[in-house]
């Protein structure tokens, strides 16, 4: 981050004719400032609840949130100027500084200047808000491949990336289930990041306790990388103590018939040998469903979903990447997983959803609104 300010701080100096070590110095100041302020307005929003929170602050503090986000893509839009403009001036050293050509990229410059922390800004400020509060109830149909008669008709819900903390508190939490209760699934699936706070803990888990009933197959849990983050073993025993159904690199069996159907969830992992390491996982995960059987897949990562094809597992439940959560001209400007990284894949009749997420950990959503979604299987 100071580095990033000493870039920026260098551009100022180059066009407000300063001291370039002096433009440096601010700029590492600004840099500093804004890691600093970010890590104070995280430790803050962390240690902070619904029950002790006014209902006014929370926004406030949102916003903050977004400003500093914003604060810091100007200092990475304007270092990019700076190294630029550095180019151009060190390949016009010997140019008259009245030189109109001259005055009219120092006038550019300038300019952008004021106009990209003012835009960027903005920008920032409403995405963060936006961002927090749109959610979307997106509705698909699947025509699985060879799919067992059981499952004509069958509805399966899916929430991802909840975060619950800072940013996504009980009432987003009641919301997302509400709107997936509110097209009668089966089943509801997490897969994975469903806390952030630990002060949580309980509450969602006796919230989602309480749920259950509202889904006639039950609710199906997955852990992602955050609760890794948290505190992996603690989450899973107490929501152990809830009427979820739990999997961690296991199976169940969710319909009968001459092609019983199983539910595979898995754990998640950080090993570096990604595809030794899913089927190595997979393979435990699988070790005991009957060769006739019909699987569905959760995995939190995506990174899954190449290994599901070559398997040939009809479905594939994923989220993790909250779709880039900032999204231009078709592009995701955040680098997430690739090549699957938001929405529903095909092959050869094969599919995978990647959830754009139902939370954030950083409330900034362009064009990638929070998601919670309902498959019915034709």
């Amino acid at each position: 981050m100071a580095l990033f300010g000493a870039m920026t701080g260098y551009l100022v100096a180059l066009f407000r004719r300063l001291s370039k070590r002096k433009g440096c110095i601010y700029g590492c100041g600004l840099g500093l400032a804004l890691a600093i302020g970010t890590i104070l307005l995280q430790r803050i929003m962390y240690g902070i609840h619904d029950g002790v929170l006014p209902s006014l602050i929370r926004p406030v503090l949102l916003e903050l949130n977004g400003l500093v986000v914003a604060l810091v893509a100007t200092c990475l839009i304007l270092a990019v100027f700076g190294i630029f403009y550095g180019i151009l001036h060190l390949a016009n050293r010997t140019v008259n500084e009245d030189d109109p050509l001259h005055i009219s990229r120092r006038n550019f410059f300038k300019r952008t200047a004021v106009v990209v922390p003012a835009v960027v800004g903005v920008t920032g400020s409403v995405a963060a808000f936006q961002g927090n509060g749109e959610l979307q109830l997106r509705k698909i149909q699947l025509a699985l491949k060879d799919r067992p008669e059981v499952l004509k008709g069958y509805k399966i819900g899916q929430l991802s990336d909840i975060h619950l903390g800072p940013f996504i508190g009980m009432d987003k939490l009641k919301e997302m289930v509400d709107a997936v209760a509110s097209e009668h699934p089966n089943r509801l699936v997490i897969t994975g990041d469903l806390i952030d706070d630990l002060g949580y803990l309980d509450e969602v888990a006796d919230y989602l306790d309480s749920r259950v009933k509202d889904f006639p197959d039950g609710i199906d849990y997955i852990l992602g990388n955050h609760e890794y983050r948290v505190d992996v073993e603690r989450v899973w025993k107490r929501l152990s103590q809830t009427k979820m159904h739990m999997y961690r690199n296991s199976h169940q069996q969710i319909l009968g018939g001459p092609r019983p159907v199983y539910l595979v969830g898995m754990d998640y992992h950080f090993k570096d040998d990604v595809q030794e390491e899913n089927v190595r996982l997979l393979d435990k995960a699988m070790k005991g469903i009957p060769d006739n059987a019909y699987p569905i897949l959760l995995a939190h990562h995506p990174n899954y979903i190449p290994e599901a094809f070559r398997r040939h597992i009809p479905l594939t439940l994923s989220g993790h990447t909250h779709g880039g959560q900032i999204n231009l001209w078709g592009m995701n400007l955040v680098p997430v997983y690739k090549p699957y990284w938001k929405g529903l894949y095909e092959e050869q009749g094969l599919f995978a959803y990647v959830s754009r997420g139902s939370g954030h950990w950083f409330p900034v959503r362009l064009n990638c609104a929070r998601e919670v979604t309902v498959f019915t299987v034709l």
